[in-house]
């Protein structure tokens, strides 16, 4: 976050279709074993690495659901996203029948020589029992943690979701380049604290939309100033009469961005959790979307539990969208990961973008944002310019007609009033003028008498 002021399938022994199973194994009992964790039974179709828990004990055991001729992989290693604070080992069981399919415990790997790492197809469809110990077969407890991330490398690649997010800081955007370059949604900066507002919040908005982003809004906390309970409350009101107009379904949820080296000295755990509540409330109550909490590595440990029903943004700066982020505090899961402060984007001038990336496909980031169905608005070539977009007096229309059809220009106030219709319009270009409307964000359907041709927003200053 801006402040103020080839994923590689590499084998550690062997073939590269070799299993990496070692002789021996732990037994599953409860002498190794102190109970099942995390409590889910983990699927995967996706052969990107995904993380299974960032909190393991030497001791836990998985299960995880298997397709007969699928291949499978698990690991602590750091080289796929996992991470291990102690000398663990992996055994793996049928667990039907308490057979052992695979062991292993160091792969060698330079920068993860110790960690385990197991490779194994299997022979059948079902469950499979993965237990976590100590080399030697003993098991720990407490912190530290270590990471288990594992995939499928039978099933189809996970298609990353990217965005950006940005501030006034990156001047001005070609936002149809950065869509054009793979990045699908992006934060912007709206407020901070209570009375400022970025310059260039309202451009990025409109026009982050006209080019086919999906946008959202962040407030950037400053708890320090407005500390109080009634502090947060301002602050979210005062980010709601920036952004309130462009928060909508199927968009971005709303962000607070809680990021800081005071926040841990000035306040108490309970105290910045009550904060942060407070925000949210507000926010939530207000537009009727569950905010998402963007924090770094420090406080996301630090923030109470009754906050991890909020997604969770995280600030893992591996430098590959493909690496999820270890460290989940209070989560269980994630919504975003700011996987790099110096991407070069597109569109977005220097080498110094704030990269992210989503948890998930397509699919996923869709039901994310409200969208209840994958049709699109329309299934015509909506391509148009809007310039000025926002304007103060008068803005220009341009669209594809190449058949001079009689259309129609319908614009819509955000409680889905009508208040200009303009008619009769037979070529590719029409203006609009202010007159009457206020200041504030209008929805626009051009249209004919059987078809919609374009749709989009416009803003007036």
């Amino acid at each position: 976050m801006k402040k103020i002021l080839l994923l590689l399938l590499i084998v550690c022994v062997g073939k590269i279709n070799a299993q990496t199973c070692g002789t021996g194994g732990c037994i599953a009992a409860d002498t190794n074993s102190t109970g099942k964790y995390p409590a889910s039974t983990f699927s995967s179709t996706s052969s990107s690495w995904s993380t299974v828990s960032a909190f393991m004990n030497a001791g836990n055991y998985t299960l995880f659901n298997v397709t007969n001729g699928d291949t499978y992989e698990w690991t602590y290693c750091s080289d796929f996203g996992g991470s291990q604070s102690w000398d663990a080992e992996l055994t793996l069981f049928n667990n039907s029948t308490g057979a052992i399919l695979c062991y292993q415990d160091n792969c060698g790997r330079s920068s993860c020589a110790t960690a385990p790492y197991i490779r194994w197809t299997s022979t059948f469809t079902g469950t499979v029992k993965l237990l976590t110990t100590v080399s030697g077969c003993t098991t720990n407890s407490g912190s530290p943690y270590s990471t288990l991330v594992w995939r499928d490398t039978s099933g189809t690649p996970l298609v990353h979701v990217l965005g950006v997010d940005v501030y006034s800081g990156n001047s001005t955007i070609n936002w149809n380049q950065v869509k054009a370059a793979g990045y699908t949604f992006a934060y912007a900066k709206a407020t901070e604290g209570v009375g400022y507002t970025d310059s260039e919040y309202l451009n990025y908005a409109v026009n982050g939309v006209s080019a086919g982003m999906k946008m959202g809004a962040y407030h950037f906390a400053r708890a320090d100033l407005n500390p109080t309970p009634a502090g947060a409350v301002s602050e979210a009101n005062y980010f709601l009469s920036v952004a309130q107009p462009y928060i909508t379904s199927c968009d971005l949820p709303p962000s607070l961005d809680l990021e800081g080296s005071y926040l841990q000295t000035s306040f108490t755990s309970a105290q910045l959790t009550t904060w942060v509540q407070n925000w949210m409330n507000t926010v939530q109550s207000a537009t009727g979307i569950k905010p998402v909490l963007y924090i770094g590595a420090s406080t996301v440990s630090f923030l109470n539990s009754s906050l991890n029903t909020y997604p969770l943004w995280r600030d893992e700066l591996s430098g590959n969208p493909a690496i999820a982020p270890t460290n989940l505090g209070v989560w269980t899961t994630w919504a975003f990961n700011q996987y790099s402060w110096t991407g070069t984007v597109a569109g977005i001038s220097g080498s110094s973008t704030d990269v992210d990336v989503f948890n998930g496909n397509m699919a996923a980031f869709n039901s994310f944002m409200g969208c209840t169905t994958d049709i699109k608005e329309n299934n015509f070539n909506n391509a148009f310019v809007l310039y000025p977009n926002p304007f103060t007096t008068k803005t220009t229309l341009q669209f594809d007609n190449p058949k001079n059809e009689n259309c129609t220009l319908t614009i819509y106030n955000m409680q889905g009033q009508t208040v200009r219709t303009i008619t009769n319009i037979t070529t590719g270009k029409v203006e609009i003028e202010r007159q009457n409307m206020m200041s504030g964000l209008y929805f626009f359907q051009l249209h004919t008498d059987i078809q919609i041709i374009v749709t989009g927003k416009l803003a007036i200053e």
